[in-house]
């Protein structure tokens, strides 16, 4: 008897001996390399609409022209960038939006949640092999937490902090630090982002303050500066400009009257339609504006101003303006694609910025695009826009609807000053993502 409990326990272990380097020699590839290939292959992860999402196109472009295969996930939400539907070592993965009646208010924010954490699990689950995950920080619920499980696989995290989502969170609950949902969300941020690799960052004060407040290494950290798309580039000539005047998506828009060749000047500024951007400054300036022109100097140039993008205040802000008798100004709302949006700051005379940080260590992607066209910059002032605008050489700081208005009168007036700051932002658009990216790379390995 006792022999043949024996025999079954050596049978056992035998069969277990066998079978478990078979299981090893198919599961492991399975369930931690999928469809590896040959080519070092990296998930450019964003929890947005990828055709605005300009700096993490960048980062996908820029792993492809050095040889990488890249999968790039996020919502589609109207048409790609040429440039990135004709790479061929570009993969798009479209992330599926929760739609249906009410969406607002916590109920729908868990529920959007939720959907999120099992739609990007799917993405992840066909991606497993690859070498890195490149995802933009924020949102950080609920990638960051996902994307550190996802290194169970091997996959290496790098985070691209484009600002701190907890700060951003923070102005939706009235500014207070201690809401629990803002709570939760800096604990998530500060515990999951210890996990990652390495980290990019857009300014030096961000770096200080990952460094500073969350503990994070300095030497695997790398300042990588936002620079302008290859379709963010001054217009040649004049003549390019006019041209550009006539077209379709430009044209309906110009009121009659208007005549540049008059010295009659256009605007614009791009919007999310968020609290952090108060739309309430720019055409708070342009009425006084207005009132300028009618009450002390009617040699005031007529001013047409694009206000481009969507979001959850644009009603409200569109409201106002109907409301509003303009005479010397001209404001139009529109949704452009990736294509037109270029096109269309290319043909102004001025950007305006009214991003005012929510963290104060990050810097509005849009000024870049204006300076990538060679267009100056009128921006929101706060302490780390010094590592972008120059003020009265490439562009010009306000705090409030009144310091714009003397920005917009000084600077639409006096050609001299049109001529400054053009050519310092001429200067500044020949800094190129390129080598901003390069060195960032070099600077935590992925590049020797």
């Amino acid at each position: 008897m006792l022999v043949d409990i024996n025999s079954k326990w050596w049978l056992l272990l035998i069969g277990v001996y066998v079978v478990l380097p078979i299981l090893g020699y198919f599961l492991v590839p399975f369930l931690f390399y999928g469809d590896r290939s040959t080519r070092k292959r990296v998930i450019v992860y964003v929890v947005g609409d990828i055709g605005h999402s300009p700096r993490m196109c960048n980062q996908a472009v820029s792993f492809s022209d050095h040889g990488w295969q890249v999968e790039l996930c996020g919502y589609v939400d109207g048409d790609l960038p040429r440039y990135i539907v004709e790479d061929t070592k570009i993969t798009v993965h479209a992330l599926p939006r929760l739609r249906g009646p009410g969406m607002s208010g916590v109920v729908f924010m868990m529920k959007k949640v939720f959907y999120q954490f099992f739609e990007i699990c799917k993405h992840l689950w066909r991606l497993r092999g690859s070498d890195y995950i490149l995802m933009q920080n924020p949102p950080t619920i609920p990638l960051l937490p996902i994307a550190v499980l996802f290194r169970l696989t091997g996959c290496k995290l790098i985070i691209d902090w484009h600002n701190l989502g907890y700060s951003i969170l923070q102005l939706k609950f009235g500014g207070s630090f201690w809401h629990p949902f803002v709570i939760i969300y800096f604990l998530t941020e500060w515990f999951f982002a210890k996990f990652a690799a390495y980290h990019l960052t857009v300014t030096k004060a961000m770096k200080n303050y990952l460094v500073t407040k969350f503990g994070l290494n300095p030497m695997r950290i790398a300042v990588l500066y936002d620079r302008p798309a290859v379709q963010f580039k001054p217009l040649a000539n004049d003549e390019d400009r006019s041209r550009l005047l006539k077209e379709e998506f430009v044209a309906p828009y110009i009121p009659k009257g208007f005549d540049i060749s008059k010295g009659d000047k256009i605007i614009a500024t791009s919007t999310s339609f968020t609290p952090d951007e108060d739309l309430g400054i720019l055409f708070g300036a342009l009425k006084i504006y207005e009132n300028s022109y009618q009450k002390f100097d009617h040699a005031l140039p007529r001013i047409l101003c694009f206000v481009t993008g969507k979001g959850p205040l644009k009603e409200k802000y569109m409201k106002e303006v109907r409301e509003f008798q303009w005479t010397r100004c001209h404001i139009e709302f529109v949704w452009l694609s990736p294509e037109n949006y270029p096109r269309l700051i290319s043909l102004c005379d001025y950007g305006v910025s009214l991003h005012k940080s929510s963290s104060g260590v990050d810097l509005p992607m849009k000024i870049l695009d204006m300076l990538g066209c060679g267009v100056p910059a009128m921006a929101y002032n706060y302490d780390t826009l010094d590592e972008l605008i120059n003020h009265d050489i490439n562009g010009l700081k306000f705090l409030d609807r009144r310091e714009l208005h003397e920005a917009l009168v000084f600077a639409v007036k006096d050609p001299n000053v049109q001529i400054r700051l053009r050519k310092g932002a001429l200067l500044e658009s020949r800094m190129r993502w390129n080598s901003s990216w390069e060195t960032a790379m070099k600077e935590i390995k992925l590049l020797t």
